[in-house]
């Protein structure tokens, strides 16, 4: 799995080129301190905007996120900030041990960091959730997946579905009604599991006793309340119901966390193992993954991540075998979501583009604008992968076509019209959300990894023949871009981006350090000054993590 570059005779597509720094490393210095004391300002600033400004987040009158309150709670908000330090140091002690030890360690023993550094990232973000005053830490998990109006996939799964055959079939007709919160807007995919883990448990009862048993306070104590109102409507939320939906919050933040393991081999497809692994590192201290867990959306990042990776692998390896497993995992997500959408096509663009790039440097002096046009429409190298990709995709689709009695294709179109139909329920002022979106990803983000995106693309992007030498960065600023642009996404961007995540912290790894390394090296960076750096940002992204964290409910309870 934790596969090193080609090195056999297949010309490997490459997705980012190695950055050359040797002319701007003297003159590049003052600029860089001048850039991370920005850094730290900025990170300042947004702390102070969200703590001590009423600015609103969002658009008011049309979606804000809340803030929680913490005038009458100052110790519980002390003594969280003093739990969220804790936490980060040590993070931040075995991420910098790792970065120590991982340019020369075997394939073991990088598995081994990297399964660490997941765990180390899990209790990170467990703690980080547990600082905010009561009744806003994991608390959440509870009233967001048990009531309908907050997810509705756990309540329709246990209530009103308990034929899946019978639920399946009529499903077309379910997305016919036009719904346009979450029943509507989604595939299956999502009910099912639910009700197959609710089935599960239920026939499990020592099982689910258990599970039960390990949630946190918090989580307890959140559970009891539901309970409570429900027994006043002669209801009652049962172990196996605090099993499921505890369950589904451990499971949803493992995933989460897990998804350093392919964004690392991402990145290792255009760095060396040194700054792959200090990109990762970032991941698990991105605001908007602690604040919208257990929401399916960090659910989705995992998936979202295996599927760029395994699709531009299939590229690079010129592979049908791996074109159709990224077409499976690709399938897989639209079967829960049309989030993937945008996730493949960063994927399949960027593999695009990467075959132009490789055909640039293997006749760089008949290259011009038809050649690349033509290899754009006739992508040779790639159609193992397309046509496995299309197999899977394919045989998935008719197989569930004739096996459940539903057209996937028709319930894909009805979810789009579903979607396109909220905003015609709920206005949105699209010019607004122009302004406000880009605002709001750098607060879900945080001000270090969206100033390493933004040195990064000024690094790379410095002419339109350097375009092409960086697949990925492209591809992912032009979905995104589309993606702002068209309105689809105004309102609760922070949370609805969470599955583009993956690519975003691998194309800002380009501004990382002022000597990127190649992915043929395993050479640490000889220069301390990128230590450092890296340390800093780490330093600053965990404080503006934990700051929004405490102060930022993804959720109106």
């Amino acid at each position: 799995m934790f596969c090193e570059p080609l090195s056999s005779g297949v010309p490997a597509l490459r997705l980012s080129a190695p950055y050359d720094s040797r002319c701007e490393r003297n003159s590049g210095i003052m600029h860089s301190t001048r850039g991370l004391i920005s850094v730290v300002a900025l990170s300042a600033i947004s702390m102070a905007i969200l703590w001590l400004m009423n600015i609103p987040l969002g658009v008011p009158g049309e979606w804000t996120w809340e803030r929680i309150s913490s005038t009458d709670v100052e110790a519980e908000v002390v003594l969280g900030a003093v739990q969220s330090l804790i936490a980060g140091v040590v993070y931040i002690l075995v991420a910098w041990l790792g970065s120590r030890r991982i340019a020369n360690c075997s394939r073991t023993e990088l598995a081994a960091w990297l399964l660490g550094m997941a765990s180390v990232g899990f209790g990170w973000m467990l703690a980080v959730q547990e600082s905010p005053p009561s009744g806003w830490r994991m608390s959440k998990a509870a009233f967001v997946l048990y009531y309908p109006g907050s997810s509705g996939y756990f309540h329709k799964a246990r209530y009103e579905m308990p034929n899946t055959d019978k639920f399946l079939h009529d499903y077309e007709d379910l997305m016919a009604e036009g719904d346009v919160l979450h029943v509507g807007t989604h595939p299956p995919g999502l009910f099912l599991l639910y009700r197959k883990l609710i089935n599960e448990i239920e026939q499990r009862p020592a099982l689910a006793e258990f599970i039960a048993n390990t949630a946190t306070q918090s989580v307890t104590e959140a559970f009891d309340i539901v309970d409570t109102n429900l027994r006043r409507a002669g209801k009652e939320l049962t172990t196996a119901d605090r099993a499921v939906i505890w369950l589904v919050t451990s499971l949803t933040q493992a995933c989460c966390v897990l998804a350093v393991v392919p964004i690392f081999l991402l990145m290792r497809q255009s760095h060396g193992r040194a700054t792959s692994w200090q990109a990762a590192a970032f991941w698990p201290l991105l605001p908007a993954l602690a604040i919208f867990i257990p929401k399916s959306d960090v659910l989705f990042v995992l998936p979202a991540a295996l599927l760029t990776w395994t699709w531009l692998s299939a590229a690079r390896r010129q592979s049908f075998l791996l074109g159709a497993v990224a077409g499976a995992i690709g399938w897989a997500g639209l079967f829960c979501s049309l989030a993937f959408l945008p996730v493949g096509l960063i994927a399949f663009a960027a593999s695009l583009l990467a075959t132009v790039s490789k055909v640039e440097d293997e006749s760089d002096a008949n290259f011009t604008l038809t050649s690349t046009i033509r290899k754009l429409v006739l992508p040779v190298s790639l159609w193992k992968p397309i046509f496995g990709g299309i197999v899977a995709v394919g045989g998935l689709t008719l197989a569930v076509s004739m096996l459940c009695e539903m057209n996937l294709l028709n319930v894909w179109v009805h979810n789009y019209h579903n979607h396109a139909g909220f905003y015609a329920k709920f206005t949105r002022t699209v010019w607004k959300w122009w302004l406000v979106n880009p605002l709001e990803l750098i607060f879900a983000v945080g001000v270090p990894v969206c100033f390493l995106l933004g040195r990064s693309a000024v690094r790379r992007l410095t002419n339109w023949r350097a375009i092409l030498q960086h697949p990925l960065l492209v591809s992912f600023l032009t979905v995104w871009t589309l993606l702002w642009l068209s309105g689809k996404n105004s309102g609760e961007a922070a949370r609805l981006w969470n599955p583009l995540l993956p690519a975003l912290l691998v194309v800002a790894a380009g501004g990382l350090t002022a000597n990127n390394d190649s992915p043929s090296s395993d050479v640490p960076d000889e220069d301390s000054r990128g230590e450092r750096e890296w340390l800093l940002l780490l330093s600053c992204q965990a404080a503006v993590c934990a700051a929004t964290v405490i102060r930022v409910s993804g959720f109106d309870f």
